[in-house]
């Protein structure tokens, strides 16, 4: 089938095999991590931690972020394994990582860093609003994590990214012309067009029209351009073009946000009930353990739904760029060469499509251009 649509049969093998081995490898992380949580819950590890965090200070925001800072690095530790073999050791496997290990553990260290920032505000916050609203503080927590994710959307491109990729401006006048003119056409406003220097980290292809407003910029790594015609790389841009056209960030950032306010809300009722049958108090930075537990058992069972509205909007971009540019070739055949590079599986069973893609799957992309070609021939 890989081949009918153009995708190279030996690769699309090789894709599948990393798929799954990169799922194995999560499942082993993520039932592991399970079963210690409930082992610190059943052993009321939880409790003694907090008792040596007080033992240090009385502060109240101080406990919580000297707990928050232990667990992470018992975290941290225990992923540490998992996440080597997946993102380095597969990566090499699978001649898709061109990083040394010195590079990857300091992009590792750099990403859990900020991950550390992010997840003691959190933890500040969900502690803090429950002492100052024991009821309602879930609904106070979603709303600063709300306005904190729109603030991140803006500063990404200019703060965050840089941290991990160098930015110069697209030197190519010409593909540099094309793309802006097709912005224009677009009717979307953006501050320029730069290279991402992946090469040093990695083979695979990767484009983006990220950021809003005045830092809305777009992104295209160098083993994207060098790797595609300017047709190609404008067909990809049209794509991401629409998910501004459509306001798929926003939308994204809602659908999100409602999710993030059901889980949290059914996280309140959670611990309400079932806290005190661990020996823990709901208010007590204690049940953390518990907190994210129940949190992360939730998000898991949401990202199917979230998968399915994420490819229906990639669908409608799909749809948008074919129409924008107008050259379904193209596209065709950028979409069989990045699912090619990027080892994704082009051909996966509804079920896996359903469960694991966020975006439609390479087959299911070509059939669309395919019939669009059709129509207008």
């Amino acid at each position: 089938m890989e081949q009918s649509y153009g995708f190279i049969r030996e690769i699309q093998r090789k894709a599948k095999d990393y798929l799954f081995s990169g799922l194995r490898v999560s499942l082993c992380k993520w039932l592991i991590i399970l079963i210690l949580a409930f082992l610190v819950l059943d052993l009321e590890l939880s409790n003694t931690l907090e008792s040596l965090v007080r033992s240090f200070s009385s502060e109240p925001s101080f406990i919580v972020a000297l707990y928050t800072l232990f667990g992470y690095g018992i975290f941290w530790f225990v992923s540490l394994p998992f996440d080597y073999y997946r993102g380095y050791v597969l990566e090499h496997r699978f001649e898709l990582s061109t990083e040394n290990v010195s590079g990857w553990f300091r992009s590792k260290i750099k990403a859990s860093v900020l991950s550390l920032l992010l997840i003691l505000l959190l933890v500040e916050g969900i502690y803090n609003f429950m002492w100052l609203n024991p009821t309602y503080w879930w609904m106070f927590l979603w709303v600063a994590t709300a306005f904190a994710a729109a603030f991140l959307l803006y500063i990404s491109p200019v703060l965050i990214m840089p941290l991990f990729f160098k930015f110069p401006k697209l030197e190519d006048k010409e593909l540099l012309n094309r793309l802006t003119k097709l912005a224009n056409k677009a009717g979307i406003k953006i501050i320029g067009v730069f290279e991402m220097k992946a090469e040093v980290k990695t083979k695979k292809a990767i484009a983006a029209l990220t950021g809003i407003g005045n830092t809305r910029r777009m992104l295209l790594s160098d083993t994207f351009l060098s790797n595609y015609t300017n047709d190609e790389i404008e067909s990809v841009m049209g794509h991401e073009i629409g998910h501004h056209i459509f306001g798929h960030i926003w939308k994204s950032t809602i659908m999100l946000s409602a999710a993030l306010l059901l889980i949290l809300f059914i996280s309140h009722l959670t611990l309400q009930n079932i806290s005190l049958f661990f020996n823990v108090h709901m208010d007590s930075v204690a049940s953390l353990p518990l907190f994210a537990l129940t949190f992360g058992l939730l998000f898991m069972a949401f990202i199917p739904v979230m998968n399915t509205l994420s490819r229906r909007a990639e669908g409608n971009c799909d749809q948008y760029e074919l129409e924008l540019v107008g050259k379904p070739e193209a596209y065709i055949s950028s979409m069989i060469k990045l699912c090619d590079q990027n080892l994704r599986y082009a051909c996966p069973s509804p079920l896996i499509e359903f469960l694991l893609y966020d975006h439609p799957s390479g087959k299911n992309r070509v059939e669309r251009a395919l019939a669009y070609k059709r129509r207008v021939q």
